[in-house]
């Protein structure tokens, strides 16, 4: 769940060392792998695809970074969907945002203030959205083009952020404004998938080729969780995809 996947951002954000961020991040990536395992036994979809999604949406991304897709919202079109979201006006969002400087912190603020505001009438049913439910909806709010794509990209972000609690909203709302705030490089992301998958971040060494071939951390998440690291050492340069340089 999305929920899930927040709190571990939530936890992600509040650390600096960085051997405690590849604990937190190897952490979240057993859990995919742990859900997989569920899923393939009940002879379900394992959602092996998700360690993909969410590689990305730790860089603050629904690609990678070479590729030419941005969700581009500005801050005054995200206030506009925070309004939408939790009944209250534009310029009040906007106020709101100059005092606590992040629309990630507005975002948790009025949804925590809409919650208290209708507790003693009715509790606020927030259904359990899946990682792969936002990333697609983030994925049609970066391919909107057109006449209204403003107007369009406004409404789909306000009906999910209907769908999430305040800590999701929080995570949620900082990815179309690109900034995330997690602090986390690419070779991070490297040690805790080694850790996660190959037991040490000292593996890391084994994936490092293909990601200087690929320059595609989800790519080489998605190969390693399906295919195991052969599959991932046979990543070869693709057209479109750069190659990581080497220093002379």
């Amino acid at each position: 769940k999305f929920s899930e996947f927040a709190d571990y951002l939530e936890k992600l954000e509040t650390t600096s060392s960085r051997l405690s961020l590849i604990s937190i991040l190897s952490e979240l990536f057993k859990k995919i792998a742990s859900t997989s395992n569920v899923a393939a036994a009940n002879a379900t979809a394992a959602p092996d695809s998700e360690i993909e999604k969410i590689v990305y949406l730790t860089q603050g991304r629904i690609a990678p970074f070479f590729a030419p897709v941005e969700i581009g919202m500005a801050e005054k079109s995200v206030a506009s969907s925070l309004a939408s979201a939790y009944g209250s006006d534009k310029e009040k969002v906007l106020s709101l945002f100059a005092k606590l400087g992040d629309m990630g912190l507005v975002a948790s603020e009025l949804a925590n203030r809409l919650q208290s505001t209708d507790h003693s009438k009715k509790a606020v049913v927030r259904s359990p959205s899946a990682v792969s439910d936002v990333f697609e909806v983030l994925t049609q709010i970066a391919k909107t083009s057109g006449e209204g794509t403003v107007e369009r990209r406004q409404s789909l972000l306000s009906e999910l952020l209907k769908k999430l609690d305040s800590i999701s909203a929080k995570h949620l709302v900082r990815v179309p404004l690109g900034n995330t705030r997690l602090g986390i490089g690419d070779p991070t992301i490297l040690d805790a998938l080694a850790t996660a998958k190959l037991g040490d971040k000292s593996n890391r060494k084994l994936l490092e080729g293909a990601y200087n071939r690929t320059s595609d951390l989800g790519l080489i998440a998605k190969t390693l969780w399906e295919k195991g690291l052969p599959a991932v050492e046979k990543l070869e340069v693709r057209v479109g995809s750069p190659i990581r340089s080497e220093l002379c």
